[in-house]
């Protein structure tokens, strides 16, 4: 049965956790909350949320015992709100088991194949005319239109709003671990970023604009970001959509490995 579990519960060191740790890095992410959620069964699952407003990550071990997913799916009911839709991650064979127990509250309509990826030794893509370097306040508003695109791209009808895009590149400017990619004309072609947790890396924030795709500038940025995250003795790690081919072979060139999917779901409390 499940119980409340702190953050340096022992099913953390357990084999079964520790070759998923890579693959769960949110999980790790979502410790350090005040409002931090995390139950498990002490042996082959556990959830975990960070707060209301974050998706909830289900970790469940590759031998999980099925007649567990009870109470999995009690803790599923436990963590909803009063909100639309709740997120969720796991992977595929736990959702899979939802789905053939017709658990009421999913919403089957709402499914994403999210891909990881990981690196331990990067390659060197196809050269370019890209220049690191890290941002300015000048380029505060190109930026700030960059990440609003991105988003809409990403959320389709639920964008950020451009003041919000505003005040989050003010953060982006301030993080030592933002970089851009300028070309011969000084123009910013790709961005990207990295968080850390305990000694893993992960990729956040990658965009190119439209009309510079497809010309080597976000595997180059990814190649030279990777090599500075490595020396610093950190794994680089990163979550694309899996079924998105050119932006995973932008990847795979700078020496990222194809580690297979996480599924990302909702459930409603009011179904």
């Amino acid at each position: 049965m499940y119980k409340k579990i702190e953050p340096d519960n022992k099913i953390f060191e357990c084999a079964e956790f520790q070759k998923d740790k890579y693959k769960f890095n949110l999980i790790f992410k979502n410790l350090p909350s005040p409002d931090l959620e995390l139950y498990s069964d002490e042996e082959s699952y556990m959830v975990c949320r960070g707060s209301k407003n974050l998706p909830t990550w289900i970790w469940s071990s590759d031998n999980f015992n099925k007649s567990k997913i009870g109470e999995i799916e009690e803790l599923i009911k436990m963590y909803l709100t009063d909100n639309e839709r709740d997120k969720f991650t796991c992977k595929k064979e736990l959702y899979d088991l939802l789905i053939e127990r017709n658990f009421i509250n999913l919403n089957t309509d709402d499914y994403f194949e999210m891909g990881f990826l990981i690196c331990h030794k990067t390659k060197e893509p196809k050269v370019c005319d890209g220049i690191l370097s890290k941002p300015t306040e000048s380029d505060r508003e190109v930026l700030a239109k960059y990440w609003y695109d991105d988003n809409i791209e990403m959320n389709g009808i639920n964008p950020i709003t451009m003041e919000q895009s505003m005040k989050d590149v003010e953060t982006f400017i301030s993080d030592d671990n933002f970089y851009v990619l300028r070309n011969t004309e000084n123009k910013i072609v790709c961005m990207a970023s990295y968080s850390t947790a305990r000694e893993q890396a992960k990729i956040n924030h990658v965009y190119t604009p439209t009309e510079e795709r497809k010309k080597g500038y976000a595997a180059n940025l990814i190649y030279l970001m990777t090599n500075d995250i490595l020396k610093n003795g950190l794994v680089p790690l990163l979550y694309t959509d899996y079924n998105y081919i050119p932006s995973n072979k932008a990847y795979i060139n700078a020496g990222y490995e194809d580690k297979g999917i996480l599924i990302n779901f909702s459930c409603s409390k009011n179904k």
